[in-house]
Formats: structure tokens, C-alpha cells, sequence
């Protein structure tokens, strides 16, 4: 049952965060809630680039969440699922501390607790 709702929070994180990184792409004001705030307003290209495929990034792992929710079909055996499950969890560790360190207070209050949410359930789920 938790592992259930763990999953579906990361669903909705994991695509909430990719319409973040759409949002930086197509030009939006961002600069100072992403990549340690070091730009004010639209970010340069190279950023936005990495914001691309961070975009298409998040939504596969939005999809990997779905599947752990049974509304898709995992594309894994079970066992080579769990190991994605935990290096999914490193993933979620290093977002929550980088979110957490960083100097733009700005990027800290709106993903420092979203990311360390995301990395307990992601924990959760790998388990």
C-alpha cells in the first residue's frame, strides 16, 4: 500500500519536475530556481539544452514509476527492475543533496524538501 502511493508521489514529482524543465526550454524565467541559481531570468542555451534532456529525462522516470504502480507494463525483468529501483534511488540522493546545498535560496525552497520527499519514496519503492 505505501509503495503503492510512494509511487504514484514520484509519478507526480518526476513529471511536475519535467514540466519544470519544459518550462526552462521554451524560455521561461527560471534561472534562479535551477542549476544552483547562478542566472537570473531565461537561462543561456547551453542550460536549456541540458534542461531538454533533463525534460525527457524526468518523464522516463516518471514512466519507470508508472509501471512500479502496475499502470504500465515494466519493460524489465523483476529482477533487473529492482536494481534500476536502487540506482534510482542514488539518483533521488543526489538531486535532494545538490538541491539542498546549493547557494540559491531561491532553488533550495522550492526542491530542497520536494527532493528529499522523492528520495524516501523512492526508498519506499525499492524496498
Amino acid at each position: 500500500m505505501i509503495e503503492s502511493f510512494a509511487s504514484g508521489f514520484l509519478v507526480f514529482a518526476y513529471f511536475a519536475a519535467a514540466l519544470f524543465q519544459l518550462a526552462i526550454v521554451l524560455g521561461a524565467p527560471l534561472g534562479e530556481y535551477s542549476y544552483g541559481g547562478q542566472h537570473e531570468g531565461k537561462l543561456p542555451t547551453a542550460y536549456r539544452i541540458a534542461s531538454a534532456i533533463s525534460f525527457l529525462v524526468m518523464l522516463a522516470l516518471s514512466g519507470h514509476y508508472l509501471a512500479q504502480t502496475g499502470i504500465l507494463e515494466p519493460l524489465l525483468p523483476a529482477e533487473q527492475n529492482a536494481i534500476v529501483n536502487w540506482v534510482l534511488v542514488g539518483f533521488a540522493g543526489l538531486a535532494a543533496l545538490m538541491n539542498n546545498i546549493t547557494k540559491s535560496q531561491k532553488e533550495k525552497r522550492l526542491w530542497g524538501s520536494t527532493t528529499v520527499a522523492m528520495l524516501l519514496s523512492a526508498i519506499l519503492v525499492a524496498l
